[in-house]
């Protein structure tokens, strides 16, 4: 499974996804410090920032769109 994770903080689900193999392809959170936790944890992985400024045309293809909404 392919997913994006919208309002990621410090993106625990990918902590629990991964032994599965699922694959994140991006995050999106504008909170300076899970940013930075995801950026150390997945230096690799796309930051999106806000989610009213994504386009869904610029994203890989997924098959779940994953979030947390405050």
């Amino acid at each position: 499974m392919r997913y994006i994770s919208l309002f990621s903080g410090v993106e625990a689900a990918t902590l629990a996804w991964e032994p599965l193999g699922w694959e994140a392809v991006a995050f999106a959170e504008i909170e300076p410090f899970p940013m930075k936790v995801t950026a150390a944890r997945f230096p690799e992985m796309k930051q999106l920032g806000s989610v009213t400024e994504i386009n869904g045309a610029e994203i890989e293809p997924m098959d779940i769109i994953t979030f947390g909404s405050p």
